[in-house]
């Protein structure tokens, strides 16, 4: 196993540098060819160690909590029940994929798929349910905090309206923000390494919101909105961002680029 090629490689290095530091101090006339007795270790000796068998279970327990938050399994899973499994596992002696293998577990692991997917289809619809109430909740209470309602179902506050002239939809702009949830974790932000975020405002290019709430200020405008998932990334969610998560941006805008005109021309006169 490859486990154990680190083991053996060490073990080699260790008694070559021993017998090289032991075999310039040989004693004069004493016999080169005679082979010292090698040391047998008893089998209990060669065990690992307390601290490093603490550390394989924390990391064990770290790559399974991986598995558990990978697939949202939730943080309220019965540990004790976990344990059992494992146990149940260790302890089984008949060879997996057997009608034998099965019937040594309380609850046969031909169950798991339908299992899993039950447990997590009622998940995610637990989230999208939940994530809809607060969403609404923090809304509301904004809105008693300064936020005004927009009639395409958003809150927002304008901290600067910027120039008299406001973001068209076929401008091209670029801005300083930040997104985060109601909980005021931060999932996506622009930086000076990264510099301004350029886009224009055409769907698909952006989130609805954004194409919404960035026309109600200008050039050098500073807007902040509350998104309710419709008009973000809605039932299904998108990478790091749950189903139905109402999302909040604080956007600066640095600059607006409005389409270039085509100059007129005449027509040229024949030749």
């Amino acid at each position: 196993m490859k486990a154990f090629k680190f083991l053996a490689i060490a073990a080699a290095l260790t008694m070559v540098a021993a017998c090289g530091q032991k075999g310039g101090n040989a004693a004069e006339g004493a016999d080169s060819l005679a082979v010292k007795k090698e040391v047998v270790k008893k089998a209990s000796e060669l065990l690992p160690s307390k601290a490093q068998r603490d550390s394989v279970s924390y990391l064990i327990g770290y790559v399974f909590g991986g598995y558990i938050k990978g697939y949202n399994f939730g943080d309220d899973l019965n540990y004790n029940r976990i344990k059992a499994g494992i146990e149940d596992l260790l302890k089984a002696k008949n060879t997996p994929g057997t009608p034998e293998f099965d019937e040594e577990f309380k609850i046969s692991p031909k169950e798991i798929d339908r299992l899993f997917n039950d447990y997590l289809g009622k998940r995610f619809e637990y989230v999208k349910a939940k994530n809809l109430e607060d969403g609404q909740k923090y809304m509301e209470k904004m809105l008693k905090k300064g936020y005004q309602m927009s009639d395409k179902g958003f809150a927002y506050k304008i901290n600067n309206p910027g120039s008299e002239r406001k973001i068209e939809l076929t401008d091209t702009l670029e801005v300083n923000y930040k997104g985060t949830f109601i909980d005021g974790t931060v999932f996506d932000q622009t930086n000076e390494q990264r510099g301004a975020f350029k886009l224009n405002l055409s769907e698909g290019s952006v989130i609805k919101g954004w194409i919404e709430g960035l026309q109600l200020v200008g050039d050098g405008g500073s807007i902040s909105l509350i998104l309710p998932s419709d008009l973000a990334y809605g039932p299904q969610g998108n990478r790091g961002i749950e189903p139905n998560k109402t999302l909040l941006f604080d956007i600066d805008v640095v600059s607006v680029k409005p389409v270039a005109e085509v100059p007129a021309t005449e027509d040229t006169p024949a030749e």
